[in-house]
């Protein structure tokens, strides 16, 4: 028995070596299984066969399959047969076991929330400003003319839509783009909602059509995560021929966004992906139309 169970320890260990290299996600078959099965059929008396199953589960409690070895023990063996070597010593254990990977969960959650707050900081502070977005920097904008004032973003249906945030709009003018900045608050709009604690993520500012040609969109910004009472930016660009511009264009435009539900410390209540499907729940909220005059792409206009 000794000499087998340091067989089947090696097995064992080497199992686990090749698991971690290839990172497998299925499992191999326990190395004392195998054995179980020898100290069954082995012995002529199935007495001693059965105790020699027995003292297998007994000392390679903590690492054989129980299940797995449970199974293969005849059905007539005794409950109290394997009470006392196995059954009550590996109910204790796994019962520390939880307690300890309860405590290890959540250490690694607090660890988890801690580096995704980080993240979602450096994200807000890249795209807080027209010149630190990455995306914006590796267009060829042009030459930047001026930059309007903050507007506030009105919907087209204010009283059906209660989860809609704060947005201030700023409209970027270049020689040959024209790039909306949307500030968005995620502090709700509505005074019944005030105290709600929720995550926006998928943020995004989107021109759905535009009344002349000359103004096409091209590219959008999103913000992936906007925690409770946090502010950050989402972007459009669009491609300007002002020389074809005539008069006044009008820009259809939308907020998206998912609420999704976060704990009192502002943790998510689920770590599924965001693509997921069920994850938050999403809204798209209809903008009154944005107006662009063609004189608005001259040097240095205060709007």
């Amino acid at each position: 028995m000794e000499l087998a169970l340091e067989y089947c320890d090696i097995r064992h260990e080497r199992k686990e070596e090749e698991g971690r290299k290839v990172r497998s996600t299925t499992p191999s078959e326990c190395a004392y299984i195998p054995l179980v099965k020898v100290a069954l059929n082995a012995d002529s008396d199935p007495d001693r066969g059965v105790a020699a199953a027995i003292q297998v589960l007994a000392l390679r409690r903590n690492v054989i399959d129980k299940s797995a070895a449970l199974r293969l023990l005849p059905k007539n063996v005794p409950l109290s047969e394997m009470t006392r070597p196995f059954l009550i010593p590996a109910v204790v254990e796994n019962q520390s076991q939880v307690r300890r990977l309860s405590v290890a969960s959540a250490l690694l959650r607090s660890r988890y929330m801690q580096l995704k707050k980080k993240l979602t900081e450096a994200q807000l502070k890249s795209q807080a400003s027209l010149h630190t977005v990455p995306a914006l920097q590796k267009l060829n904008l042009g030459e930047h003319l001026h930059s309007s004032k903050p507007t506030k973003a009105r919907l087209v249906h204010p009283a059906s839509s209660p989860n809609f945030p704060e947005v201030l709009l700023v409209k970027h003018f270049f020689s040959r783009h024209l790039v909306i900045q949307a500030q968005v608050m995620n502090v709700n709009s509505s005074q019944a909602y005030q105290d709600d604690v929720r995550t926006l993520t998928g943020v995004a500012f989107v021109v759905a059509e535009s009344s002349d040609e000359a103004l096409l969109p091209t590219l959008q910004v999103p913000l992936k995560t906007l925690p409770p009472r946090a502010t950050g930016s989402a972007w459009c660009v669009l491609a300007a021929s002002p020389q074809r511009l005539d008069g006044t264009a009008f820009l259809a435009s939308e907020l998206r966004f998912t609420v999704l539900e976060v704990d009192a410390a502002g943790a998510p209540l689920t770590f599924v992906e965001a693509n997921a499907p069920g994850y938050g729940r999403p809204f798209v909220e209809e903008l009154q139309d944005l107006e662009i005059r063609h004189t608005e792409f001259s040097r240095g206009k205060t709007i």
